[in-house]
């Protein structure tokens, strides 16, 4: 391989890496927020939790990533560089966006950055072993299984953020329905 094709190579593979860290920091970011401003319904907090810890997990691991690599290759690369002045604003218009929003809305965009996680993981994963990059598929492919738990957590905890929101609104809600929820969700996955 000439070395115009190895660096090619590592620059679309350090796109992906770098796109997936701006993703990280930004649900680390909205969800941190999102724990602070959680007073009065308390119990969504543990699984808000989790999800930040693993972000924070996944953020120290990319930029640990990155660094090696940065070193390996003799300094910041012009990806490196795009990707930290795009992580800068996306961050604080996350949480300006999202403590604007209700619990249930929150989750659920909550779940939708987490999904878009969960497949830009998958890319990152497919695209390192596509180019035999052995270190960046094994940390995309754990990213992924990461982000499918808790895709699979959400699942569980939106339908009853909803109701509790609908209830605080003074809304006559029937709560029984939640284990009809619970099926219907895992029907829709089987």
């Amino acid at each position: 391989m000439s070395e115009a094709t190895k660096d090619d190579t590592r620059e679309t593979v350090d796109s992906y890496v770098t796109d997936m860290l701006a993703l990280e920091k930004h649900i680390q970011t909205a969800v941190a927020g999102q724990i602070e401003d959680l007073d009065e319904h308390s119990e969504f907090k543990g699984p808000l939790i989790r999800i930040h810890a693993t972000c924070e997990l996944h953020v120290r691991a990319l930029e640990a990533l990155t660094q090696r690599r940065e070193q390996n290759a003799g300094g910041v690369s012009k990806v490196m560089k795009k990707a930290v002045s795009s992580v800068l604003g996306l961050g604080a218009a996350a949480i300006d966006f999202v403590r604007t929003e209700k619990l249930p809305k929150d989750l659920r965009d909550d779940y939708t950055a987490i999904s878009l996680a969960y497949i830009g993981n998958l890319m990152l994963h497919t695209t390192a072993l596509t180019l035999h990059d052995a270190e960046v598929a094994d940390l995309a492919k754990s990213h992924l299984t990461d982000h499918a738990e808790a895709m699979m957590a959400m699942q569980h905890i939106i339908p009853a953020a909803t109701v509790a929101y609908l209830a605080s609104e003074n809304l006559d809600v029937d709560i029984t329905v939640l284990s009809e929820i619970e099926s219907t969700v895992k029907s829709a996955w089987s």
